[in-house]
């Protein structure tokens, strides 16, 4: 898969951070029989991985996946913001989407960053 090769030819910490933002927004699995949000966000990231992999396959060019990400995560960032879903941050639905929000926020920074400066060829 050409997914899993451009994820594995990454450098370290984006090759982390690429995992890091896998285990956090597929644990949403565990808030979605409870909290609308949680069923947002699995929708968004499982589109975001399927049109990723889409993509991918026909070696279309990094800076499309890089614009679909941005495209996807940051309406759904904005309607968090907007919603404002946590009662208690020490709860573990309020601390799980404190690290949600803040690791797509920097992963829509980074894709645009990619997108406008075309930092990954």
């Amino acid at each position: 898969m050409a997914i899993v090769e451009a994820i594995s030819g990454a450098p370290d910490a984006l090759r982390g951070f690429l995992y890091w933002l896998i285990f956090i927004n597929t644990a949403s699995v565990f808030f979605v029989f409870h909290r609308v949000e949680a069923r947002w966000v699995l929708a968004v990231w499982v589109a975001l991985v399927l049109l990723s992999m889409g993509l991918a396959e026909r070696e279309i060019a990094p800076r499309l996946v890089a614009a679909a990400t941005a495209a996807l995560w940051t309406p759904l960032l904005v309607w968090l913001v907007w919603r404002n879903p946590v009662e208690d941050v020490r709860e573990p639905w309020g601390t799980y989407l404190g690290l949600l929000f803040a690791s797509n926020l920097v992963a829509v920074c980074l894709s645009a960053a990619n997108f406008w400066l075309h930092i990954v060829p």
